[in-house]
């Protein structure tokens, strides 16, 4: 098998057995061309690459001026591939068994303080079907903490607002019911009410646009960055920071980090302890409260 044939076999992998988003498939498909380029231009065969080649790879990146992000990227996808390839005894053994993955920092977002997202929240204000749907997004979004890429693609049979809760797919096909607030809740049945008149047909997607189709992540984006810049909020607005910002709510709340892991959906509680965030404020409240002698 060609090392085009493996790859787009290592992608139907990736996508059909382990259920990944086609962003992060399309990530991987990248990262491995570059891969695949290398070792043709040194001569080497996929199934006899050796643990000296993909360091001399990754080395050969560095030096061409690779982020560190990007190549940490990089070695998750050769490590991913060649794993692949092992577990299917299209090769003898797994070259990266025992190869450290490329250090990097990764940068946290800063969460938005309370008065920053409270003014965020105040900014869709009117009853035009777009701020109506704007407002029951962003409630919907800090009150769960879910991706973006969960929101848009949210289904009207996912949400079910007599018990408060709404059912989300999330990555690698894995599901989670998140508790709705009263906010969000108040916010959604003002959007349900609006959609049914605009849209009275049974359509499955939750947000659509003013035409009837599905919202786009880029979409909900931008009209969060004019929410921001309307509220006058100078730092950077995304959707991810949303995410953030609701998880060190939580934290801080008193949340448990196995409660905090469950409902942000990671696999390992490594993840939620990298992604949330404990301000210094809070961590010296803390100590005042708790230590007798602070």
């Amino acid at each position: 098998m060609n090392a085009e044939a493996l790859l787009e076999e290592f992608i139907r992998h990736l996508r059909v057995e382990r259920g990944l988003s086609p962003r992060t498939w399309d990530s991987y498909r990248g990262q491995l061309k570059g891969y695949f380029d290398f070792l043709a231009a040194h001569e080497l065969d996929l199934s006899a690459v050796q643990r000296g080649d993909i360091m001399a790879y990754l080395e050969d990146r560095k030096t061409g001026g690779l982020r560190d992000a990007s190549l940490f990227a990089a070695a998750i996808a050769i490590r991913q591939f060649h794993r692949f390839m092992a577990e299917r005894r299209l090769a003898q053994a797994d070259p990266t068994i025992g190869t450290g993955l490329p250090k990097y920092k990764q940068l946290l977002p800063k969460p938005l303080s309370d008065a920053e997202m409270e003014k965020l929240l105040a900014m869709p204000t009117g009853d035009k079907f777009h701020l109506v749907r704007t407002r029951a997004a962003l409630q919907l979004l800090y009150s769960t903490g879910m991706r973006v890429s969960e929101l848009v693609g949210l289904k009207l049979s996912q949400l079910d607002m007599k018990e408060m809760w709404v059912r989300v797919s999330g990555k690698g096909g894995r599901e989670r019911i998140l508790p709705l607030g009263p906010r969000a809740q108040r916010a959604l049945t003002e959007y349900l009410s609006a959609r049914g008149k605009r849209f009275p047909g049974n359509r499955e997607i939750l947000f659509l646009s003013y035409r009837g189709r599905p919202i786009s992540r880029t979409t909900f984006w931008w009209q969060l960055r004019e929410l921001a810049r309307r509220a006058g909020i100078e730092v950077g607005v995304h959707p991810h920071k949303i995410r953030h910002s609701a998880a060190t709510r939580l934290m801080e709340g008193g949340a448990h980090l196995r409660v905090v892991q469950e409902i942000l959906g990671h696999q390992s509680v490594t993840s939620t302890q990298r992604y949330t965030h404990v301000s210094a404020i809070f961590m010296r409240q803390a100590c005042e409260k708790a230590h007798p002698r602070f």
